[in-house]
C-alpha cells in the first residue's frame, strides 16, 4: 500500500510545513488532517504485524462476530450510494480492497448474483474461512501484477489505515474498466474534535488514543480529502459525510481509556443519537478524469 516516499517534517497530504503537535498526533494547519505522529515511512510494521498476522482465527470471528450485524447494513448502504440497481443482472468485477476477513462479498453478491467479488488485504490470513467461498482471493504480494480489471472498488475504512493515500488511489485507478468507479469510506473529523481540545486536554487525549494511531494513520478533513483525490488525477463523482459506526458504544470508549461512569454514560447518550449529531464518515464515489 506504499510506494515505499519519505516524510521528514511536513504534512504527509499537502506538504505544509505548518504542524500543531498534540500528543501522538499532528494535525495540518493548512489542509486540516490529523495525522498519526511521527508518520511511519512505509507500511512494513502493517505488513509484518498487522492484525491478520496476530490474531487467531477464532479471535478474528469473534471481533467479525460483534461488528458482523452493523457492517451488513452498512455495506448494504454503501453497495446502493455507489451501483445503480440496474447493475443488478450484470456480470460485473468487484474488488474488496482491504476487505479483511470477507463479509463483504457475502452482502455484494445477494445484491449482484452474477457478481464476481475479489479481495485483496495487506494480511491474506484475514479471510475467514466462514466467507471465503464468497471470494476470490488475490494475495496481496501479487496484486500489483495482477491482471484483473474491476468495474467497481471498494474501501471499506480502508483510506485511513494506508501510508501512502496517493499511491494506492493512483495504483487502483490503473486497475479500473473503463468508465469503472473507486468508493472510499472514511473517518473524518467533526465538531468533537475541536471542542474537546479546547475545554478538555485530557478528553481529547483520550479521543485521539482512540482514533490515530500506528495503523490508523489519518483522519481526514473534506480539504485534505478533496486535495489527495485530486493529486491522485482521479474526480469526484459522489460525495457525503454521514453517520457510521462498525462497533458498539463500549468498544470506542474502552479504546479510549474511558473508565468515569457520568463519562461513559455521555459517551453512550452520544452514541445512540449519533446520526443526528456527528458525521463521522466521508462516504464518495471517484471516477477517472
Amino acid at each position: 500500500m506504499t510506494a515505499g516516499s519519505k516524510i521528514d517534517n511536513g504534512c504527509k497530504i499537502c506538504g505544509g510545513i505548518d504542524l500543531e503537535i498534540f500528543a501522538h498526533t499532528a494535525r495540518c494547519v493548512n489542509c486540516k488532517v490529523l495525522l498519526f505522529w511521527p508518520y511511519p515511512k512505509s507500511d512494513e510494521r502493517l505488513i509484518s504485524d498487522g492484525e491478520g498476522k496476530v490474531w487467531t482465527p477464532q479471535a478474528a470471528l469473534e471481533w467479525y462476530s460483534i461488528s458482523s450485524f452493523l457492517n451488513h447494513g452498512n455495506f448494504t448502504q454503501m453497495l446502493r450510494f455507489t451501483v445503480s440497481e440496474s447493475f443488478k443482472d450484470k456480470s460485473l468485477n468487484i474488488l474488496d480492497y482491504g476487505g479483511g476477513g470477507g463479509q463483504f462479498a457475502l452482502v455484494c453478491r445477494s445484491h449482484f448474483p452474477k457478481a464476481s467479488v475479489y479481495i485483496t488485504d495487506i494480511s491474506d490470513e484475514a479471510l475467514l474461512d466462514e466467507w471465503k467461498p464468497m471470494n476470490r482471493q488475490i494475495p496481496f504480494n501479487n496484486f500489483a501484477a495482477d491482471g484483473t480489471r474491476f468495474d467497481f472498488i471498494f474501501l471499506n475504512d480502508v483510506f485511513e489505515h494506508v501510508s501512502d493515500p496517493q499511491f494506492v488511489l493512483r495504483q487502483l485507478a490503473s486497475k479500473l474498466k473503463e468508465n469503472g468507479k473507486i468508493f472510499i469510506d472514511t473517518p473524518k473529523q467533526f465538531w468533537v474534535f475541536p471542542v474537546l481540545k479546547l475545554i478538555s486536554s485530557s478528553l481529547y487525549k483520550k479521543l485521539l488514543s482512540g482514533t490515530v494511531s500506528e495503523s490508523h494513520l489519518q483522519i481526514w478533513s473534506k480539504n485534505s480529502f478533496e486535495r489527495v483525490v485530486m493529486d491522485s488525477g482521479l474526480s469526484i463523482a459522489k460525495y457525503r459525510e454521514t453517520s457510521e459506526y462498525t462497533m458498539p458504544a463500549y468498544f470506542y470508549l474502552r479504546n479510549m481509556g474511558i473508565t468515569n461512569p457520568f463519562t461513559k454514560m455521555l459517551g453512550t447518550l452520544f452514541y445512540r443519537n449519533a446520526r443526528y449529531l456527528a458525521k463521522n464518515k466521508i462516504q464518495c464515489v471517484l471516477a477517472t478524469e
